[in-house]
């Protein structure tokens, strides 16, 4: 990997590659961290002379490994020490927006981890499996259930049925 490598790198997919790990964590400050870190790894390997197939999907997982420690390290700090709760702004109905960002953090981590790095990162099946260490058939199922849990938490309410001109049949 040479320098104009990890230059276009830095320009074209470290910017989506941290918005796509701070929608798993939900930090972006913890999502910055990891794929920096994650970079700095690439950097070394290839100085060792180990060569990185694919860069991109190399730093995704990578950083994704990197924050679920990152959050592991959030939680016992949590948990040692009293936590500020924030309070949730409350929007009237007719303000009601879509809020992905919302969507993905109300799901399980490792449904979280799929469809991120399946709708946003855009890897396939198998190289999510290898970037979380399962199998293929996990992935699958992980993501129909990411898959319809989105579906319903992005769903429209309240949407007022549409008059027809249909005739009945």
């Amino acid at each position: 990997m040479d320098d104009a490598t990890i230059r276009a790198f830095l320009e074209d997919d470290y910017p989506r590659l941290v918005r796509a790990v701070a929608l798993v964590t939900g930090s972006p400050a913890i999502a910055e961290d990891a794929v920096q870190e994650a970079v700095v790894r690439a950097w070394e390997r290839s100085e060792r002379g180990e060569p990185i197939e694919s860069l991109d999907r190399w730093v995704a997982a990578v950083a994704m490994n990197l924050s679920r420690s990152g959050l592991r390290h959030l939680r016992v700090e949590r948990l040692a020490g009293p936590r500020l709760v924030a309070t949730a702004t409350v929007h009237p109905p007719e303000a009601e927006v879509v809020d992905v960002r919302r969507a993905l953090a109300s799901l399980p981590r490792r449904q979280r981890e799929v469809a991120v790095l399946r709708y946003f990162l855009d890897l396939s099946t198998d190289d999510i499996a290898a970037a979380m260490r399962t199998s293929p058939g996990t992935v699958k199922s992980q993501l129909a259930k990411a898959r319809a849990h989105l579906a319903e938490a992005l769903a429209l309410r309240d949407e007022p049925e549409r008059e027809t001109d249909h005739a009945d049949a």
